[in-house]
Parts: structure tokens; C-alpha cells; sequence
């Protein structure tokens, strides 16, 4: 049975959908499997409800494409009222007994899933559950089988991911709404700590968001009752092959700081160079924010962007050997119209990628505001020891002609 045709008619449940790959979890299933009906668990936060969060989060712009090709898309969506740390996550009896009786497939995607999957043992039409983990949490050989993960026996889809980075297709090219480590790597926003001879352990977002959704319907259709482990695939380059695509984009679309893009693992010139080319026209840039009586928030995005690559470290700085043998036999198990709608793996042209996140980091993480005046002080700092020559070499031959 086909992707499309097992996933027709069902309702599933969907959790974390507040999280990063939550979010365009939803938009891909809701544009993509018309006929799936979908309850989200969400929990009343800072003065919204359930409903008014999602409606938030309809209104995002990952669901700009969405928008327009389904607009009546959010009448598929049954939202209740949870928190994911409680028992039962927090439901209701009336509402544990509605989706008791109508949900068969379960995707988690963000925060820790013990309490998720206690929970799914409750559902008596249950299929399939697809829930993500990081590859990093193991050490040695990554192997596709569990690693000390205490899951249930249940019809499970571990899926073990590596750094989720920007889109490369979908809900459209190079796609991110938040500044996290690979994003801030890719776009060349600062200086990063690693061996960027290994490879990049980055996946884009929707290859992602697809491998849960086609290891769900794999793990349902060979009626499995035990879990079963896929290491995601990534974009298969190394950390340098990503430097190096990324000149265009960084000249084409800057990131708004004075970070240089590059990687080293040389603990001492690491310090260095994000001391005196990151840091210090940081601070001398707010200085003059302040006299010109503009609000300071160059450090404070320095920060930002160093909080964000300080991520990377962790994972740049060794080799993470991994056995992804399970998803590329997922990719040929599907057919060739779902490997376009659902591919779970993807020969990616790395500049166009790096170029394509670039621009969209640009549109959504970026105030126009802070990059025009980065910008000036950018092209001060670079001409005015120019400028200090050609004053030097004038005062010189002043003096000179004076003299005779």
C-alpha cells in the first residue's frame, strides 16, 4: 500500500506542534495528505488558549504557502487542551476517550517522549508512532538499533536526527523562522569551534519532517509491534564544503553582526578572532549606537549568534560515525511520485542551499533597521585604517615640502 493510500481517511496526533519541526510537521500534513484529520495537544500559555495559539501559529509565516493552496485547511484540526510533562498529558477524560476512539498513527516532535508514549499504549487503534531523538546522545558506532532508549513495545518509529538546519525545499527553499546553530553556521553570522573536515552532521528541516512521516507509515504497513530505529540522513558534505559554498550568500544577503565565517579547531586563534573581529567592533559599534542615541543591540545579537554556534561545538569537533543503511532503503521502498513529495533523502547543491537559507534568514530573523547601520559601520571599520594611511602619507610629504 502506497504513502498516500495508508495515511487516507486517518486521524493522528500530533505533539510538540508548537516546536520548530512540529510546526511545518502540520503544514506538510495538511497540504500534502488532504484527507488526514489532525489533533493537536496544546497547552493555555501567557494569555492564549489553545485555540488562539493556533491560529498564532496559522498565521506564521511557514504557512504562507498553505494559505494560499488550502485555505480551509485549519478546519482539519482538532486542537485539546494538555501539557506534555503530566500524566495522560494533562487531557480530560472526555477528551482522552475522543481520541481513544479515532486516532491510529502518533507523531511526536519536539522535548522528551517517555511520557508521550506511555500514553499511546491507551489507544486501541494505534498503527504507528513516529518520534524523534538526537544521534548525538550516543557514543561509539550509532548503529540502527536501541541504545540504551527506554521505549515501550510498541509499533515505534525512532527517529534519531542530527542538527536540523534550514529547509531545502519546503514549505519553501531555505525556509527558518529561528536563529540555532547550523542556521547561524550556514549564513556565515559568526565564527564557529569545530574540525571542519568532518562531515555536517545537518539535515534540512523537511528531508526531517519527511522521514518521520514516511517511517511512520513504513513501521504501520509491516505491522511491527516493536520499535524500529532510523538515522536520519544529512547533506552529506563536510563543515568546509559549507564555508566554502557559502561566499555568495554572504555577500549577497550579510547577517546583520560582525562575524566572520570559518571554523577551527585551534582552541587559541578561535579566541582570538572572535575577540577582535566578533567582539570588540560589537562593542565599539553599540558605543556609537549610544552617542547617536539609537538603542544598543549589536553585543546583544553577538550574543545571540554565539550562544546559537556554541551548540555546534559538541557536535563539530569529532566524528559521529553512523549507520544509515534503514532510510535510504526507506527512499526506495517509496514510489517515484511520493520520493518528489516526501523525499527522505536528497542530492542538494550546497550553495544553492547555503544561498537559499541565507535569503530567508534574512526575511525572517533579520530588522532592516540593524542591518543598514551594520552596514555603515562595516565599510568604516574597513576604510578608515585606508584612511589613516593616505592621512600619514599626506602629513608625511607635507612635511617633506616644508622642510625643502
Amino acid at each position: 500500500m502506497s504513502l498516500r493510500e495508508w495515511y487516507a481517511g486517518r486521524t493522528v496526533l500530533l505533539t510538540g506542534v508548537t516546536s520548530e519541526l512540529g510546526r511545518i510537521l502540520l503544514e506538510k500534513i495538511l497540504r500534502c495528505l488532504p484527507d488526514v484529520t489532525v489533533c493537536v495537544v496544546l497547552r493555555s500559555r501567557n494569555g492564549l488558549g489553545k485555540e488562539d495559539r493556533l491560529k498564532k501559529i496559522f498565521a506564521s509565516p511557514g504557512y504562507e504557502r498553505l494559505r494560499q493552496e488550502v485555505p480551509d485547511a485549519i478546519s482539519r484540526v482538532k486542537s485539546f487542551e494538555g501539557n506534555l510533562l503530566y500524566e495522560d498529558l494533562g487531557l480530560s477524560a472526555e477528551d482522552k476517550a475522543s481520541l481513544a476512539r479515532s486516532v491510529s498513527v502518533v507523531f511526536h516532535a519536539g522535548g522528551p517522549y517517555e511520557t508521550v508514549l506511555e500514553y499511546c499504549q491507551e489507544f486501541p487503534k494505534l498503527e504507528s508512532v513516529a518520534t524523534v531523538s538526537s544521534i548525538f546522545r550516543h557514543r561509539g558506532k550509532i548503529t540502527e538499533h536501541l541504545h540504551n532508549e527506554k521505549v515501550p513495545i510498541l509499533p515505534i518509529a525512532l527517529v534519531r536526527l542530527p542538527l536540523v538546519g534550514p529547509a531545502h525545499k519546503e514549505p519553501m527553499p531555505g525556509f527558518v523562522e529561528l536563529l540555532k546553530g547550523p542556521t547561524a553556521f550556514i549564513v556565515g553570522a559568526g565564527f564557529a569551534y569545530g574540525d571542519s573536515s568532518l562531515t555536517a552532521e545537518v539535515i534540512p528541516m523537511d528531508l526531517a519532517m519527511n522521514t518521520m512521516i514516511a517511517a511512520a507509515w513504513e513501521v504501520g504497513t509491516s505491522k511491527v509491534q516493536e520499535p524500529v530505529v532510523y538515522n536520519a540522513a544529512t547533506l552529506d558534505c563536510t563543515w568546509d564544503d559549507m564555508i566554502k559554498k557559502s561566499r555568495r550568500a554572504s555577500w549577497t544577503f550579510p547577517y546583520p553582526t560582525f562575524g566572520i565565517r570559518g571554523m577551527t579547531s585551534i582552541a587559541v586563534l578561535y579566541w582570538i578572532l572572535v575577540l577582535f573581529l566578533e567582539w570588540l567592533p560589537s562593542v565599539l559599534c553599540d558605543i556609537v549606537l549610544g552617542l547617536c542615541g539609537r538603542k544598543q543591540r549589536t553585543v546583544a545579537e553577538y550574543d545571540r549568534v554565539r550562544n546559537a554556534l556554541r551548540s555546534l561545538q559538541s557536535v563539530s569537533s569529532r566524528p559521529w560515525p553512523v549507520e544509515r543503511n534503514r532510510v535510504h532503503q526507506l527512499h526506495r521502498r517509496l514510489t517515484e511520485d511520493e520520493r518528489e513529495a516526501f523525499p527522505v533523502t536528497a542530492e542538494i547543491d550546497i550553495e544553492s542551499y547555503v544561498l537559499c537559507a541565507a535569503a530567508a534568514t534574512r526575511k525572517y530573523c533579520v530588522q532592516e533597521d540593524d542591518l543598514r547601520f551594520v552596514k555603515i559601520i562595516r565599510l568604516f571599520f574597513l576604510f578608515a585604517p585606508a584612511m589613516l594611511v593616505v592621512a600619514y602619507i599626506a602629513l608625511c610629504s607635507w612635511r617633506t615640502s616644508k622642510v625643502r
